[in-house]
């Protein structure tokens, strides 16, 4: 057991089942008519002096889970650095900016500032005129005014639960460390504790640009991702990362002195990166939970993978899979659990589906009488293609493109059954992007996929016809939804947004249950 085996409790090895059970107090009776439930700490006594606390641990809740609401968020990257940056490249500017510069040593900068932003493209440069505090996105600040968010429609009896499905933070190991500890076994000096004193707003260091927090107050459930396997931190300038943040490149720059990364450490993974997330924040890697009709189940779609090696290359990491175990996992539920007219939502990191934006090179250059092709994926937009009057057949994107492309490496075929058979929506990350999916019988016409290029070019079945299209703005009532799903999305990221895609920042997205059906799973955005 993975608990043991990296020490998470020490020495422990003995785990317990305990049941509680207590009466509710006149106090909480009181609370209990204004609000739909309650949250208490479980507190162990270990000795006079000392005491470990379970936040949030036990919730006692009214609903009877046939109207409710949830909320599902992706891809936070929390870390402490995060917190540095502002001060840091703040800094910077105003030392290169000082009225005791020489005129000519400002003209020597001003040279190598156009050299360095010289790569940005003409919507970066335009966003790039504004002050750093309106255009720098802090990933810990995007979590504290989501938590704000949050807590306004808890206290409306509008929230029931949020699940967030991992990249919780962008790597384990704080930045600046001590280099005679074993940082591995050090709480203090770890990512997992940023989270949980964002979580708790537990008190920290005050810097400039930090957002004021608050408490988070309503129930959480989480699942890791790659990053989360991550133990050392990377420089923001490799991918361009620093666009992401709304950063020059000569401001990323600036940050080598303090923030400097070794090229090898940074794509090193490791289990007892997770050690603190078990210790901490969740001992669990894949579980299940049913409320009412609804049935939702987590699963661990591990660290990075380099059998899909173009896939890394590219910059659209595949992940490790599902295991053996956790296919035998999901059949116990599927005889023992999932029963017939369930609302079923499967929560991953790695995405199910996810194809490239282009159909591959030899598929472009045919033509078709005479005319090109559609090469694009937006071009196969599900009701797009059918006000033209095309068939089915001619809208799946699964006979055109890749849809395999970064997602898992083991079991995928599998996986995408059980989507197709057993959910009603599946919600993914990973690729801090919008794309949604739903799937269909491929009526005897199935597809196939290579499994990991370049090392494996056998070809695998794929199960489901795929179509694409933005349906949780096409369907938007119970009846269209469960008529025309099930689905698979993606939903984009929280804390910083694709390369391509800079307004999708700070996304979440809304699911709604009515009358036992699910009734509407929106993206919304903290700054809109």
């Amino acid at each position: 057991m993975y608990l043991v085996k990296y020490k998470v409790y020490k020495e422990l090895d003995i785990f317990y089942r305990v049941s509680i059970e207590f009466d509710l107090s006149k106090e909480v009776l009181k609370f209990l008519k204004r609000r739909t439930f309650v949250m208490f700490d479980v507190i162990q006594e270990i000795y006079e002096s000392a005491q470990n606390i379970n936040y949030h641990s036990i919730v006692i809740s009214k609903q009877n889970w046939n109207n409710f609401y949830f909320i599902h968020a992706t891809d936070l990257h929390l870390a402490e650095r995060n917190d540095k940056i502002y001060e840091i490249v703040k800094r910077w500017i105003k030392l290169f900016s000082g009225e005791y510069l020489s005129k000519i040593l400002k003209e020597k900068i001003e040279i190598k500032l156009d050299e360095l932003t010289s790569n940005d493209n003409h919507k970066n440069k335009e966003h790039l005129i504004k002050p750093l505090k309106k255009r720098f996105i802090n990933p810990n600040n995007q979590l504290r005014r989501f938590i704000k968010k949050m807590n306004r429609k808890v206290l409306q009896n509008e929230l029931d639960f949020i699940t967030l499905t991992g990249d919780l933070i962008d790597f384990s190991l704080l930045s600046k460390f001590p280099k005679k500890f074993n940082l591995f076994y050090k709480y203090n000096h770890s990512n997992w504790r940023v989270f949980k004193d964002i979580i708790l707003n537990l008190p920290q260091k005050k810097r400039k640009g930090i957002v004021k927090g608050e408490e988070l107050l309503c129930p959480i459930f989480t699942i890791p991702g790659n990053h989360d396997y991550r133990p050392f931190h990377y420089d923001i300038r490799w991918g361009g990362l620093y666009r992401k943040m709304g950063l020059k490149a000569s401001e990323a720059v600036a940050l080598n002195d303090k923030l400097l990364a070794l090229p090898i450490s940074a794509i090193i993974k490791n289990k007892k990166s997770l050690k603190w997330y078990w210790s901490e924040i969740n001992p669990s890697l894949d579980y299940f939970l049913k409320l009412g009709n609804s049935n939702f189940i987590f699963l661990n779609t591990g660290s990075d993978s380099f059998k899909n090696l173009s896939d890394f290359v590219t910059g659209h990491p595949s992940l490790t899979g599902l295991k053996n175990k956790q296919i035998s996992y999901l059949e116990n539920l599927i005889n023992n659990k999932i029963q017939q007219g369930d609302n079923t939502f499967l929560f991953l990191h790695g995405p199910v589906i996810n194809p490239k934006k282009k159909i591959g090179l030899f598929k472009r250059i045919k033509h078709k009488f005479g005319k090109r092709i559609s090469t694009k994926i937006d071009e196969f937009r599900e009701s797009l293609l059918k006000k033209f009057g095309k068939k089915t057949s001619k809208i799946r994107i699964d006979k055109k493109f890749n849809v395999k492309y970064g997602t898992v490496s083991s079991n995928w075929e599998k996986l995408v059954k059980f989507c197709k058979d057993y959910c009603v929506l599946t919600m993914t990350g990973h690729t801090h992007t919008l794309k949604e999916f739903r799937l269909g019988d491929p009526e005897n016409k199935k597809s196939r996929v290579f499994d990991a290029p370049p090392f494996s070019l056998k070809k695998i079945e794929n199960p489901a016809a795929i179509f694409f299209d933005t349906y949780s703005e096409v369907f938007t009532n119970a009846k269209d939804i469960e008529k025309f799903g099930p689905f698979v999305v993606q939903t984009p990221a929280l804390g910083l947004a694709g390369y391509r895609s800079p307004r999708l920042v700070g996304a979440y997205r809304e699911i709604k249950i009515k009358h036992g059906k699910l009734s509407s799973f929106k993206v919304k955005y903290i700054h809109r």
